[in-house]
């Protein structure tokens, strides 16, 4: 009997090291381990100078669009043909244009801002089919 609970307990023994080896890492992992946490930290910190070079680059870089100038007067005129309506306005810059309808047909007029005066007229008009 005592032969075979001896026996029982070097199996149990070896049956368990083989479990408790394996949730042990060796020398070799560690250093893999090691090596790939201090990767990640280096590409972390890289990541993170990019964004705040990013930031710094898009804040000191100029404006897209020119800033409209403070000398554009705020009585300013633009004349439409007679009976003409106004459908929309856009701003761009120092420049509006003004799309409006009149019987006649529809056109857009665009408006200079910095100097007061018509930049330029486009009349829109239909053409009967066929021609």
């Amino acid at each position: 009997m005592q032969a075979s609970s001896s026996a029982a307990a070097a199996s149990q023994q070896s049956a368990s090291e083989p479990l408790r080896s394996a949730h042990e890492p060796n020398a070799r992992t560690q250093t893999i381990i090691k090596f790939v946490v201090v990767a990640l930290g280096i590409v972390m910190v890289a990541g993170l100078a990019l964004v705040i070079g990013r930031i710094i680059y898009l804040a000191s870089a100029p404006p897209a669009q020119p800033v409209a100038s403070s000398t554009v007067s705020s009585n300013q005129t633009l004349q439409l043909p007679h009976g003409a309506e106004v459908r929309s306005i856009s701003l761009s810059g120092n420049q509006m244009a003004v799309h409006y309808e009149m019987p006649e047909g529809s056109g857009i007029a665009v408006l200079d801002l910095a100097t007061g005066r018509q930049a330029t007229h486009v009349s829109i008009v239909s053409v009967p089919a066929g021609n």
